[in-house]
C-alpha cells in the first residue's frame, strides 16, 4: 500500500503577520492577574440600550479611564542602548480586529489615541468602520500590510528597532495597551504573548451575573500589587462613570415615545 506523503504549504501573510505579532511578543516576561466583578446593574443598563453597545468599548474606555490616572500603566520597558522605562504621556490603546486577507483569517492591530475621552458610541463606530472598511482604507492596517510584505529579515530589523530603540514610534503603531476578547463567543483567553505592557481580556457572565476581568503585564515594568489596584479601580469606572453614560443612552421606551 503506498503511503501518503504531507504537503509543505507556504506561509500565507495572515501567518506572517502573527508569527512577527508573536515575535515581537516573545521577549516580554508576562505575568497574569485575575479579579471577579460584579456589574449587574451595568449589564441591566446595556441590555435596555438601543442601540445595545458592545462590551469591548465599554471595557476598553474603562481601563483607559484607569490608565490615564495611573502614569505607570503607560509605561514600557526599552532594552537599548539601555534598560530604562519609558512613560507616555497619553494613553494609546490598541484592539485586536480579524479581518479576512486573501481568504482567510488575519489579525490586525487598530490603535485608539485618548479612549478615556471618547465616547462609548464613538469607540464602537471606529471598531465598526475598521471591521468594515476595505484594509488599505484603514491607516493602521495599511502600514502593517506594507511592513509584512517587506521580506522576513527587513521586517524582523524594523520590529527590533520599533520595540527596543524607538517608544515613541512604538506607541504610534502599537499603543500602550492592548484588548484581544472573544468573550461573545462564548470562549476567553486564558493566556497569551502580547507586545504590550498591558492587555486587558475577560470571560463570559456566568450564571451569576458575574465575570473575571484579567490582565496580563510585562513583569519588567509592572509588579501584582499595580495589577490589584488596576482591576479594582476598573470596577469602580465600571460601576460609576460608565454605568452613568450608558444609562444616557436612548432606550426602547424611550425611542417609542
Amino acid at each position: 500500500m503506498e503511503r501518503k506523503r504531507g504537503t509543505f504549504l507556504r506561509l500565507s501573510l495572515a501567518r506572517r503577520m502573527i508569527c512577527d505579532f508573536l515575535a515581537m511578543s516573545q521577549p516580554i516576561p508576562l505575568a497574569h492577574g485575575e479579579r471577579r466583578i460584579d456589574i449587574r446593574s451595568l449589564k441591566a443598563a446595556v441590555a435596555a440600550a438601543r442601540p445595545r453597545p458592545n462590551w469591548l468599548p465599554i471595557f476598553f474606555k474603562a481601563y483607559a479611564v484607569v490608565a490615564a490616572n495611573r502614569p505607570a500603566l503607560r509605561r514600557m520597558f526599552i532594552s537599548r542602548p539601555w534598560p530604562r522605562l519609558y512613560e507616555h504621556p497619553e494613553n494609546v490603546g490598541s484592539v485586536v480586529v480579524s479581518r479576512q486577507l486573501e481568504g482567510e483569517e488575519a489579525l490586525f492591530y487598530l490603535p485608539i489615541s485618548s479612549p478615556e475621552k471618547r465616547g462609548i458610541m464613538e469607540i464602537e463606530a471606529l471598531l465598526k468602520e475598521a471591521r468594515l472598511k476595505p484594509l488599505e482604507e484603514v491607516p493602521a492596517f495599511r502600514r502593517q500590510l506594507r511592513l509584512a510584505r517587506l521580506p522576513g529579515p527587513v521586517r524582523r530589523f524594523a520590529y527590533r528597532i520599533g520595540m527596543n530603540w524607538m517608544p515613541r514610534q512604538r506607541v504610534k503603531q502599537l499603543g500602550t495597551f492592548g484588548m484581544s476578547v472573544l468573550a461573545s463567543m462564548g470562549i476567553a483567553n486564558i493566556s497569551t504573548w502580547v507586545p504590550w505592557t498591558t492587555m486587558i481580556h475577560y470571560t463570559p457572565f456566568d450564571e451569576n451575573d458575574s465575570m473575571h476581568l484579567r490582565i496580563a503585564i510585562d513583569h519588567r515594568v509592572l509588579d501584582g500589587l499595580e495589577v490589584a489596584y488596576a482591576l479594582r479601580e476598573m470596577e469602580e469606572v465600571l460601576n460609576s462613570s460608565i454605568l452613568e453614560e450608558v444609562k444616557q443612552l436612548p432606550t426602547a421606551k424611550t425611542k417609542a415615545a
